[in-house]
This record gives structure tokens, C-alpha cells and sequence, in this order.
């Protein structure tokens, strides 16, 4: 029986930077076994074939011609992920011929990678199940999949300024605790990246950024600037409806009304970051729910 790979939990922005990770940095069981799994692996060194994500689907199409085929894009506060699902996917299939977008959704699937030429690289995900959840499990992923990327900024930025390298970094990072899955797929991921730190920085900010969207409500719940965002909120609310409204409209009408224009954009890019509301089309913005 084939051991089935755990699902792993990554941000989309780590996700889209994977790269196949090549039969021979494998070891010499896995590149000699003929029915291992297609493995991919992450500027940081994260190596996988499963996913597990949560987040909100925003798109859904039906694009199958014989077959019936479906294409989604679920976000989440650092990107998107692009996930399909087909005739050998029935569960999902089925799913994402029921489900109303948008929707808080929960999904497993296989990673994969396309490259239909040189330099030109399609990342996705085939959906195996999917399950609608809520903004609470949605949240306690997000904090879930942070601290599990931090740990791994953290080894990674450690074995970068260890200056050690091949079967020298592998010992180092597993007498400093690191699972030897990471300290493999670290020492690959150095030796391959061309700028490590400048992913690893943006990355960070992006962290950051969607842990703070998911306070957005508590913070500032004192005086004028939280009644400003409440405000901002509840018009949106207002002039949304269940068909979203141009952006630009938008952002006139609340300024209208004495809201800083710089108020305004916050909120949105909190929203929007946090999944709790997204754009149908370019220019246009909804609410989720």
C-alpha cells in the first residue's frame, strides 16, 4: 500500500513560488521508486504534494467541454490559490456544482505544476474534497498556517546566517530541532534560490499583514477613527447589495460623507486581505456573505 502524503498547510503566495523539486535531490529509495509522488518544494525549503487550505472562493467556472471540469479561485490574506476539479475528482465535482460563491470553503487537494514552455509556470491545485466552513475556522487557520510558516522563516533564516551548506547544514539544523523533512528540503531550497532573503522578507509582510486583517474589527475600538471604520463598513454594506459596486464610486461616496479617502482604502485592503470581501471583476468590490 502506498503511504498517502500529509497535507500540508501553506499560504498561497509560498505555494505559487514552488518549484518541481527534481528526482535527484530526492534520496536514492524515493528517485528509484517509480510510483512516488510528484514533490514539490518552496523557496523555503517546504516540501509537498498535498495541500490543506481554507479560505474564501471568489470565482467558480464550469470549463469542461466533454467532460465536466471545474475551476476556482480561493483566497486567502497573502493570494490565491487556483484549484480544479474533474470526472476523477467526484466528491469535489460535485461540491462545486452546489456551492454558492461567495463562500468560506475548506479544501484538500494535490498540488501541481505546469510549464508549457521555459520560464512559463502554471502552479495549481486538484481538488480532492471540499466542505463549506465558517470565518472562525477560516481565521484559526490562518493563525494556524502563520505560526507554522514563521517556524519555518526561522529555520530558514538560521541556516542562511549559519553559513553552512549540503550535509553540513542538513546536522546543523537537525541538532538545532528541525524535522529532517525541512532540514532537506532548506538545504535544496538554498542551494537553488538566487535571492532567498528577498522572498523570505515579503513573505513576512504578508504575514503580517493577514494576521492584522483578522483584528481589523478590534482594533482602534475607541473613538473617532473606529466609528470612522464602522462607518466604512456599514455603507459598503449598504451600497453593495449582492452585487458589489464600482470601487471608485465607492470610495467618492464615503468621502462624501467626511470619511478620510486614506480611511477608506484601510478598510477595503483589510477586507479584501481578509477575505471578507473580494472582486467579482476588476474595479468592482463585494462583500463576502
Amino acid at each position: 500500500m502506498l503511504k498517502r502524503e500529509v497535507a500540508k498547510r501553506v499560504f498561497a503566495k509560498e505555494f505559487e513560488a514552488c518549484r518541481e523539486l527534481e528526482k535527484s535531490a530526492r534520496s536514492a529509495s524515493e528517485a528509484a521508486d517509480s510510483k512516488s509522488p510528484n514533490l514539490l518544494i518552496s523557496p523555503l525549503g517546504l516540501i509537498l504534494n498535498r495541500v490543506f487550505i481554507v479560505g474564501v472562493l471568489t470565482e467558480l467556472d464550469s470549463i469542461g467541454t466533454q467532460n465536466e471540469m471545474w475551476k476556482a479561485r480561493i483566497v486567502d490574506p497573502t493570494g490565491a490559490f487556483t484549484v480544479y476539479a474533474g470526472q476523477f475528482q467526484p466528491d469535489a465535482s460535485i461540491f462545486f456544482s452546489t456551492v454558492q460563491v461567495p463562500a468560506f470553503i475548506a479544501l484538500t487537494g494535490k498540488a501541481r505544476i505546469y510549464e508549457p514552455e521555459p520560464g512559463s509556470i502554471f502552479i495549481s491545485v486538484r481538488a480532492e474534497e471540499a466542505n463549506v466552513v465558517d470565518e472562525e475556522i477560516r481565521n484559526r487557520w490562518v493563525v494556524d498556517t502563520a505560526e507554522q510558516t514563521v517556524d519555518r522563516l526561522e529555520a530558514f533564516s538560521d541556516a542562511l546566517a549559519s553559513g553552512y551548506r549540503g550535509e553540513t547544514l542538513r546536522e546543523y539544523l537537525l541538532e538545532r530541532g528541525v524535522s529532517e523533512e525541512l532540514a532537506e528540503g532548506i538545504s535544496i531550497a538554498i542551494e537553488k534560490e538566487r535571492a532567498p532573503q528577498v522572498f523570505a522578507k515579503q513573505l513576512r509582510a504578508s504575514i503580517r499583514q493577514g494576521l492584522r486583517t483578522l483584528n481589523f474589527e478590534a482594533e482602534d475600538t475607541t473613538g473617532a477613527k473606529a466609528d470612522q471604520k464602522e462607518f466604512v463598513l456599514e455603507l459598503l454594506r449598504e451600497m453593495s447589495g449582492g452585487k458589489g459596486i464600482d470601487y471608485a464610486a465607492f470610495v467618492d461616496a464615503a468621502v462624501s460623507r467626511g470619511i478620510p479617502e486614506e480611511v477608506v482604502e484601510e478598510v477595503v485592503r483589510s477586507l479584501l486581505a481578509g477575505g471578507q470581501c473580494y472582486e467579482p471583476r476588476i474595479g468592482i468590490i463585494r462583500l463576502v456573505g
